[in-house]
């Protein structure tokens, strides 16, 4: 430790604020060293439990992977216990524990271990202490440290305030529930106390309800918080250690055995808890009845028959419910026997709050502890159908929450109204039918012999099953419906139809209703009726469908032909060798299809290595005649393919510079279409042609690509060289062919793990580079090999390297053709670094930095002895007096 010492003048005269200044801040110099950490305790364990002493080491130096000896210091006796590095270390008092594993080191990591005791003991206690061997270059720090185990006896007691009975105890759901559990410590330490309760259910998973934490305040289990908040469930507390869980109110999840966690916690280290104990106790098993299984709703009552303007009186009975809980009735009406609530008509209801919600003409009375009747007034037609009661019971879960326990559903009791409902007949006229598309048709539905039909309306609907092909089922669609009040409302498609006028409905009589098409289409042709439907006035101005009456169906057909196509390929140009130009005609004729226009296109089915077909679209020429590259993937030869029209059903296609990815089967597509009334085309029918077969005399060649390097793995500053080379087969002349050569990069270092282009040297042999590197060069060493260099390798460089190799291949026409690219295996390259130059940097930096730093104390010791500690001394002059002779 460098210590400066300053001094300064006490006179005040002689020192000036200058001198008074501080220099800045003093450098000090931090010296760190190793540090071995244990807790530092003192560390309390309950006899008869298992103890863990952690240890663990920072900021040494050596190996990764250190050492530990544990030790323990008693009645001034130091005893070995075990450690990592001596076998021999253990004294012999603990060598037979270590044997029986009463004793035992755990290592956890590289620097930190832990000392387990199975069971502790009361002559465990001592102060233990966790060394590490140095492994360090100087010594400097702590290589120890220290912890005191002390062994208390076992005070925790946990139990029930009353013995516990093993037979469980039924309770009904929504009564309130209180248990009581006793827990306290006899601790000759300083110890804090924690209870929890727990239920554990069917799933025999325990789960917490609440806790009383060491830190004295309640916290609820996660699948409770939302009770304990709302007052549902709570603890209480009494003197002698007597814990109380109160639930206000049961719930069907609360079943199941109830147990009292009690554990006991030590302060460690100033403010940490640390549990050393914690004993459980059953209290109670508790069932908890379900009141669905108790309720029980009925309607008292039989059929009914009565007239219109009589009185409705039907009671509900709900039994298997205490007086004390509250309960909620509703009466329900249906159509039919079959019960759908909520669904259902309600009725009339009564709430939790005795509120009933119901009309003039229905109420709902309470009679009794458990019998509600419901009365209708002034019954009409209307109210003929089912009636039923459905009760609710609820249970109180906290001031503001209830929630609904049981619900059930009495018997349905029949009502019938007598009542003269409407009749009627319904004829369906065809006024005329079309005999081929663009032809109108009209057709007039009749309301005939209609009685009863006072406060009656009638509404009319139109459908139609349109014709369907050979094997499918048919389907009705719902055209129109024209209501009493003569509004009309459409569907589908003839939604638009009707705004241009092409089709009309009208009432022309009072029961007499028409449907208008100004123009049959094709898509019209199907199974035409109507359905009538009536309806008579109810109580409140209301209206109730009371019959409906569906017509016989008309046929509105003509005789068609289906629309085909006949497709025709023809090679006009066959091809042979590679570099000619391949022609093919596609001839194209129709039947049933009124002024076709077609649109073309021209696919290829391209024999893979697996011997299967890839199809794929080439080029199109759309009605209009307009031409369109589809997927042809040589941009270089956009001018290559060409389709045309040459007559109105004749198209030509050619193709220029033929080469060996042109093989193949090509093959016509083509589309007729025809305008409809409304003058919008759509397409009638597609159709394929026979296959034209492209092959060449001469099979394309076959070649495989290889990158290799005598040494992948060099030092870094090196270059590294690697090597692409080709082996072509099937080229007689080697100036026939030329390639083109990519190279590519997968670095390692990198969190880009996409393929990264180096450089490229094309069929001229012109290298361009893909990335501003110049420490990257290519040559062509011989016919197929060319050769990649890295120099002055960076650990940057590391990575797969990969060549992709495209050859030119000249045709006997003296045209050189591109073909597909083969890729080589990847080579992975690793730049290694020197040891020594790994050590140069550093040490240069140390010296700079040790240079620096002497003369900056240098520097601050002269500033300091110049400025700081330096007096001014001011001459004495003593004033003697001259003695007079006479004196003498």
């Amino acid at each position: 430790m460098l210590t400066l010492d300053f001094y300064f003048p006490v006179n005040s005269q002689s020192a000036s604020p200058l001198k008074l200044l501080v220099l800045g801040e003093l450098f000090s110099r931090l010296i760190s060293g190793r540090v071995v950490k244990v807790p530092s305790g003192p560390l309390y364990r309950i006899v008869g439990t298992p103890v863990s002493i952690p240890c663990n080491v920072s900021d040494y130096q050596g190996p990764a992977e250190q050492n530990f000896d544990w030790s323990v210091t008693r009645a001034n006796k130091h005893v070995g216990i075990v450690s990592t590095l001596e076998p021999e270390f253990s004294d012999p008092e603990y060598k037979e524990k270590i044997q029986k594993k009463e004793i035992w080191v755990e290592r956890v990591n590289d620097y930190s271990v832990e000392l387990h005791f199975k069971s502790a003991k009361f002559e465990d206690d001592g102060r233990y202490q966790c060394q590490t061997p140095s492994t360090d270059e100087n010594s400097s720090g702590n290589y120890d440290d220290s912890v005191f185990l002390q062994v208390i006896p076992d005070g925790l007691s946990v139990s029930p305030r009353k013995s516990r009975s093993t037979v469980p105890v039924t309770y009904l759901e929504g009564k309130p529930l209180e248990l009581q559990c006793v827990a306290r410590t006899t601790s000759s330490v300083s110890t804090h106390l924690s209870v929890t309760w727990q239920l554990k259910a069917n799933s025999n998973k325990s789960e917490n309800l609440l806790s009383f934490t060491k830190d004295r305040w309640i916290q609820p289990g996660d699948l409770y918080k939302e009770r304990y908040q709302n007052g549902d469930i709570r603890m209480g507390f009494e003197t002698n250690g007597l814990f109380k869980l109160i639930i206000t109110s049961l719930r069907p999840e609360d079943e199941g055995v109830y147990s009292c966690v009690a554990a006991e916690w030590v302060k460690e280290d100033g403010f940490n808890w640390k549990l050393i104990q914690e004993k459980t106790a059953d209290i109670a098993v508790i069932e908890v009845q379900q009141l669905a299984q108790t309720l029980n709703v009925s309607a008292i009552g039989q059929k009914l028959t009565l007239n219109k303007g009589d009185e409705i009186d039907l009671i509900c009975n709900v039994t298997g419910v205490e007086d004390t809980l509250t309960v909620e009735v509703s009466w329900y009406f249906s159509a039919s026997a079959a019960m759908h609530p909520p669904s259902d008509k309600i009725l009339v209801s009564l709430n939790r709050a005795a509120v009933v919600s119901g009309t003039d003409f229905v109420t709902l009375t309470k009679i009794s502890s458990s019998e509600y009747r419901l009365r209708v007034q002034q019954i009409d037609e209307t109210d003929s159908g089912y009636y039923y009661c459905t009760a609710s019971v609820w249970v109180p879960y906290s001031s503001e929450s209830w929630h609904k326990a049981a619900e059930g559903t009495s018997h349905p009791i029949g009502v019938n109204v007598d009542i003269l409902d409407p009749t009627y007949t319904v004829q369906l006229k065809s006024i005329k039918v079309p005999s081929s598309p663009g032809e109108s048709a009209e057709l007039e539905c009749r309301v005939l012999d209609l009685q009863n039909a006072d406060d009656t309306k009638l509404t009319v609907a139109w459908y139609v099953s349109p014709k369907q092909l050979i094997g499918t089922s048919e389907v009705t669609v719902p055209v129109a419906t024209m209501d009493p009040d003569w509004t009309l409302q459409l569907y589908g498609e003839y939604v638009e139809r009707a705004e241009k006028g092409e089709i009309i409905f009208m009432k022309s009589e009072l029961h007499t209703f028409k449907f208008q098409m100004q123009q049959a289409l094709p898509s019209d042709r199907g199974k035409y009726f109507c359905n009538v439907t009536a309806q008579i006035k109810q109580r409140g101005n209301t209206w109730l469908k009371k019959q409906e009456v569906s017509s016989l169906a008309i046929d509105i057909d003509w005789k068609t032909e289906d629309p085909s196509l006949s497709i025709a390929a023809i090679e006009e140009k066959p091809v042979s060798t590679r570099g000619n130009t391949f022609e093919m005609i596609c001839r194209v004729s129709a039947e049933h299809v009124e002024v076709p226009h077609y649109s073309v296109a021209i696919a290829m089915n391209e024999p893979t290595f697996m011997d299967t077909q890839h199809s794929k679209k080439l080029i199109s020429l759309t009605r209009d005649s307009v031409v369109k590259l589809e997927r042809w993937d040589d941009k270089d030869r956009s001018e290559d393919v060409v389709l045309e029209k040459v007559g109105d059903d004749e198209f030509r296609f050619r193709l220029y510079r033929t080469q060996f990815s042109d093989e193949g089967s090509y093959y016509c597509i083509v589309q007729a279409w025809a305008p409809d009334t409304n003058g919008q085309w759509s397409e009638i029918v597609t159709n394929s042609s026979n296959t034209v077969v492209v092959t060449f005399k001469t099979a394309a060649p076959q070649f495989n690509v290889t990158l290799q390097s005598e040494k992948p793995h060099v030092f870094q500053g090196e270059t590294m060289e690697m090597t692409c080379a080709v082996d072509l087969s099937d080229i007689p002349n080697n100036s026939d062919v030329l390639y083109e050569v990519e190279w590519f990069v997968t670095q390692q270092f990198s969190n880009d793990t996409s393929e990264r282009p180096l450089l490229l040297i094309d069929q001229r042999s012109v290298v361009t580079h893909m990335k501003a590197n110049s420490d990257i060069s290519v040559e062509r060493i011989s016919m197929h090999e060319f050769r990649l260099r890295l120099h002055c390798s960076e650990k940057t460089v590391a990575g797969d390297y990969f060549c992709k190799v495209t050859p030119w291949v000249k045709s006997e026409t003296g045209t050189w053709q591109k073909m597909p690219p083969q890729r080589s295996d990847s080579l992975s390259v690793r730049i290694d670094v020197s040891v020594l130059d790994s050590f140069k940097m550093p040490l240069i930096y140390g010296i700079g930095v040790a240079i620096l730093i002497g003369i900056l104390a240098c520097a601050i010791g002269y500033c300091s002895s110049r400025y700081c500690c330096g007096e001014r001394i001011t001459p004495r002059y003593e004033q003697h007096r001259l003695i007079s002779m006479a004196t003498d």
